[in-house]
C-alpha cells in the first residue's frame, strides 16, 4: 500500500512537472516577438544629420521581415511622419530628441538621439536621459545592438520621471518597448 501511494505520488508529480512544461513552453510562444537588426546609420532627409537616421530590419520567428528607416531628429518611419516626440526630456548632453511609438508591424520602439554642434547624432558616448516617467511606464526598455542583441536598460523612477543611460555607438540609439504584461 506504501510503494502504491509513492508510485501514484510520483505520477501525479510527473504530470505536474509535464504539464507545467507544456504551459511554460505556451506562454513563451504567446509572447514571442520580433528581432531587430540594425543594418546602418545614415543620413537622415529631413535636415541632413549624419547618422540620426537607423535603419533596421525587424525578423519574426515565422519569418516575415520588415525594414524600416526610422529618424530619430524627426520620428519620420519610411520618410513619413511615424513616432512621436517625447517632450520635455532632457539628457547630460545637448540637442536631445526622443521620440516613440508602434511600427506597423506591431513593434513598439524608442528613438535617442544628442546632436552636436556639427550636425551629426553623437557616436560612442552614453546619455544620461530623464523623461517623463508615463512615457515609459509599463514597459521594459531593450537597446538594440549593432549586432543584432539586445541590452535592457535599467530604469529608475520617482513616479514623475524615468532616469536611464543610453549608449549611443554608432550615432542614434534604437529602443524596443516591451509591455510588462
Amino acid at each position: 500500500m506504501k510503494n502504491m501511494m509513492k508510485t501514484i505520488a510520483m505520477l501525479s508529480l510527473s504530470a505536474c512537472v509535464l504539464v507545467g512544461g507544456a504551459v511554460s513552453s505556451f506562454a513563451a510562444e504567446s509572447t514571442s516577438h520580433y528581432s531587430a537588426n540594425i543594418l546602418y546609420h545614415q543620413a537622415n532627409d529631413c535636415e541632413g544629420t549624419a547618422r540620426a537616421e537607423i535603419v533596421v530590419q525587424f525578423s519574426s520567428p515565422y519569418g516575415a521581415t520588415n525594414v524600416y528607416t526610422i529618424c530619430a531628429e524627426c520620428g519620420d518611419v519610411n520618410g513619413k511622419s511615424g513616432l512621436t516626440k517625447v517632450n520635455n526630456a532632457t539628457a547630460n548632453f545637448g540637442g536631445l530628441e526622443v521620440y516613440q511609438g508602434r511600427l506597423d508591424n506591431g513593434e513598439r520602439v524608442m528613438t535617442v538621439s544628442c546632436l552636436n554642434s556639427e550636425y551629426e547624432a553623437m557616436q560612442n558616448v552614453s546619455a544620461s536621459v530623464m523623461l517623463p516617467a508615463s512615457s515609459v511606464e509599463g514597459y521594459d526598455l531593450y537597446l538594440v545592438n549593432t549586432d543584432g542583441s539586445e541590452t535592457k536598460l535599467e530604469v529608475s523612477s520617482d513616479g514623475q520621471w524615468a532616469h536611464m543611460d543610453v549608449y549611443m555607438a554608432d550615432g542614434a540609439a534604437l529602443i524596443r518597448m516591451v509591455s510588462q504584461s
